[in-house]
């Protein structure tokens, strides 16, 4: 790989860390999504899926509408593309304060997998999930 490949592939990385970024401070459905493809598949924590925007922007937007606010912060990340094609991984930390007062914090892991279409870097399949029992700390083993 040249040294100008190795550079666009990390502007590339760039790019997607931000959008990533970006959705993880939205409070938001069209923020959120404002970077998916209209065909994006998504799974999400509470047991959902859907194909295309609307579906995901009604979501978010009632999930929001219970928030006073919402904190992520990303614990680790790992990103990684591919020519046309870029996958974000990430754990995060989301600290909730419910508009009824109550508070909780959640550890997840979600995959965001992106492919370089004619708008620019697209979102087309995200997966977030929170392991079973809900007891673990973010720990990533490593070899």
């Amino acid at each position: 790989m040249t040294t100008t490949e190795r550079a666009s592939a990390q502007q590339d990385k760039d790019t997607l860390i931000g959008i990533v970024g970006e959705m993880a401070t939205s409070m938001t459905g069209a923020q959120s999504t404002r970077h998916w493809a209209s065909d994006a598949l998504w799974f999400d924590i509470v047991p959902f899926a859907s194909r295309g925007i609307a579906p995901a922007l009604k979501l978010f937007d009632d999930t929001f509408a219970t928030f006073e606010s919402c904190t992520v912060d990303i614990l680790e990340l790992d990103a990684t593309v591919n020519g046309d094609m870029g996958i974000v991984c990430t754990v995060q930390r989301t600290a909730l304060v419910l508009k009824d007062g109550s508070s909780r914090e959640v550890i997840s892991r979600q995959t965001d997998c992106f492919e370089r279409r004619e708008n620019g870097w697209e979102l087309i399949h995200q997966h977030a999930s929170v392991p079973a029992g809900r007891a673990w700390d973010g720990t990533i083993t490593t070899a």
